[in-house]
């Protein structure tokens, strides 16, 4: 037997059948007024394979239209995943020739001068660039803070950078470079790429006793390195001012 789909009941004096309506978040089942329950109950669960499998294939095609969405890079605006959270992006001309971000209540506001034409979009991508070169260092200095005396892992200095091909690297003076895009990411996956970096301090290679450095530090690593090969490649396509 199928198993019922999330339904409920509407009543219509108009109703002389029952009838199912598939909507996003569930099946509606229109019945007409005095219909018994159990007469409605039976039909549903009738119908459920039926039902059971429109529901999901809409359901399908809206997680589908939303990733498009959220893929699209929004230089007319849109929103931006700040955090790891969709923030509402206002991007507008200003009189001036300086390009002006800033995070208010309503979201990040993005002022471009004016007349940018086809160059919006890379005014744009260039303006979030800038501004999280100069957001991120007090987060990852803070994140440095926390895990670095345990092992006495010290970077020497910190960049952020645009990197095409990694999220961080620590260099022979033990020099940390970490992607720009980790201030789009969930904090939980910054801290993850930045305990990385730190533990290559220790260990430059990625042998059992780096990994246990890692996990010494962070347990649940694992789920924010998955997080980076399920969504990485898409904060690279979407917003990378290098990327063509």
């Amino acid at each position: 037997m199928h198993r019922l789909p999330p339904y409920r009941i509407r009543r219509s004096a108009r109703a002389k059948y029952l009838r199912l309506v598939i909507r996003p978040d569930g099946v509606e089942v229109v019945a007409p007024e005095r219909l018994p329950e159990s007469s409605v109950q039976a039909f549903v669960r009738q119908h459920s394979g039926w039902a059971l499998a429109r529901l999901e294939e809409m359901q399908t095609r809206l997680a589908q239209l939303r990733q498009v969405q959220a893929e699209a890079f929004p230089a007319a605006g849109g929103s931006v995943p700040l955090d790891g959270r969709e923030t509402p992006l206002f991007v507008e001309e200003g009189s001036g020739g300086r390009v002006r971000v800033s995070l208010e209540e309503q979201g990040l506001r993005v002022v471009l001068p004016p007349a940018c034409g086809e160059e919006r979009e890379r005014y744009v991508r260039q303006a979030l660039f800038s501004w999280m070169k100069r957001r991120l260092p007090e987060r990852v200095a803070d994140c440095v803070q926390r895990h670095g005396a345990a092992h006495g892992l010290y970077p020497r200095q910190l960049r952020i950078k645009s990197m095409r091909t990694r999220w961080g690297s620590c260099g022979p003076k033990n020099d940390v470079n970490l992607n720009w895009l980790l201030g789009l990411a969930p904090p939980s996956v910054l801290e993850y790429v930045v305990v990385h970096e730190l533990c290559h301090i220790r260990h430059r290679n990625h042998s059992g006793d780096f990994w246990a450095l890692v996990a010494a530090h962070l347990p649940g690593w694992r789920q924010e390195r998955q997080w980076l090969k399920t969504h990485g490649g898409g904060l690279i396509q979407r917003f990378d001012p290098s990327f063509p």
